[in-house]
């Protein structure tokens, strides 16, 4: 067995790959990897080893080997006739813009490895959802394994959910925007194209990264969106000179690497408190195969309604396996489009009653504390088993 990097936070996950990969009684290479370690755009790895300086921890950054020495360690790895492959994270470099590119990056790398090992049966373990609609060859078979949402297990198990709110809180809805992408400045630029800035707890950690909206994104509208993009226009220029509301710095880990849990006690659990919706900027959104992280795992524990900025049909699948996305309360029907600047503009336009009236979501929120109550149960338990199961059933079928 290989591991190459693991992430921060992966105990669900590296346990799952030994209880699966020891299930196989024949030869195999069996490969655990941290999705950056072929990503072309990656220029940076976590050392675990911290120092100090003054009051606070900061990881070491190092990079010893380059993604060619990594993708030539796996190939000089590989003997047997079987290879599993377990990945974690996500597998877009940079931003995917789906009028332009036909696959992101590491998606295409993984489609020319099965093609090059086409004479052996390739297990790839994934943490995206719907992978398949990217990769169909007949040597390969997909396992979805749970997306990062599952990282921290044991520290989100024992997280105390936002369960009192401020109902004189001058704010309705949260909206977290943090690293760069495409679709992040798009939604920060349309809400405040619709004037919904003083409604919500707004940031864009990129802000000054980006000089021209469309320059950054290259996002294609047609005639029939020329409304939006002129929104999305008038948006960023509002954007470009205005305070936001949130102005956090971007180095939000002070304890250690990715350490969410204590970046939601010591601040993501104040702005849930003032907070009553969230739009949930995912880490993937243009793409068919999405990720679920920690952004939709913070909006449950946050006992926020969602509206879910993430792949087409992420919304159903977590409907699907058992969490309550308060169908009766917010509308989801943005979540079946699939042009992503229809979905959206549909996904705050279809809401802005529940995101601008205050007094009727606060009461909304109060008639349903039940709901979110019974949502943290689920996420406690029962997420863990489903992914544990899912994968189990799918690789044994894999490995007959």
């Amino acid at each position: 067995m290989k591991v190459l990097k693991r992430p921060p936070g992966d105990t669900f996950t590296i346990r799952l790959f030994f209880e699966l990969t020891n299930k196989i009684k024949k030869p195999a290479d069996c490969i655990y990897m941290w999705s950056p370690v072929i990503d072309p755009a990656y220029r940076g790895y976590w050392d675990y080893t911290p120092y100090w300086e003054g009051e606070h921890w900061y990881p070491k950054k190092w990079c010893p080997e380059t993604e060619f020495e990594f993708k030539q360690t796996i190939l000089d790895y590989i003997q047997h006739d079987i290879i599993v492959i377990g990945v974690k994270d996500h597998l877009t470099s940079n931003n995917f813009n789906p009028w332009l590119d036909k696959l992101p990056v590491m998606v295409e790398y993984f489609k020319n490895f099965a093609d090059y090992y086409a004479d052996k049966k390739v297990i790839l373990l994934t943490s995206l959802e719907n992978l398949d609609a990217y990769l169909q060859n007949d040597n390969l078979t997909i396992v979805p394994w749970g997306g990062d949402l599952t990282n921290q297990m044991l520290e989100y198990q024992s997280l105390n959910p936002c369960t009192e709110k401020n109902f004189n809180s001058k704010t309705t809805f949260l909206s977290l925007n943090r690293n760069p992408r495409s679709h992040r400045a798009m939604t920060v630029s349309l809400l405040h194209g619709l004037g919904l800035q003083k409604h919500g707890l707004i940031s864009c950690m990129f802000k000054d990264e980006v000089d021209n909206l469309f320059e950054y994104t290259k996002w294609q509208f047609t005639k029939d969106q020329s409304n939006i993009k002129i929104l999305m226009n008038n948006g960023f220029n509002i954007l470009k000179s205005s305070e936001l509301s949130l102005n956090d710095d971007k180095e939000i880990y002070t304890t250690g690497p990715n350490d969410n849990v204590t970046n939601f006690k010591n601040v993501l659990s104040e702005y849930y408190k003032n907070t009553f919706v969230e739009i949930i900027s995912e880490t993937s959104y243009t793409e068919k195969a999405y990720l679920l992280t920690e952004k939709t795992l913070n909006s449950i524990y946050g006992c926020n309604f969602p509206i879910l900025l993430c792949g087409q049909g992420s919304v159903k699948f977590l409907r699907d396996i058992g969490l309550d996305v308060f169908d009766d309360i917010v509308d989801h029907s943005y979540d079946s489009i699939e042009n992503p600047i229809d979905r959206l503009y549909r996904a705050i336009t279809d809401n802005i009653e529940l995101l601008i009236n205050s007094d009727k979501t606060k009461q909304l929120w109060k008639d349903n504390q039940d709901r979110f109550l019974a949502n943290i149960t689920f996420v406690k338990n029962d997420i863990y088993k489903y992914y544990a199961n899912r994968a189990t059933t799918e690789f044994t079928r894999a490995i007959l």
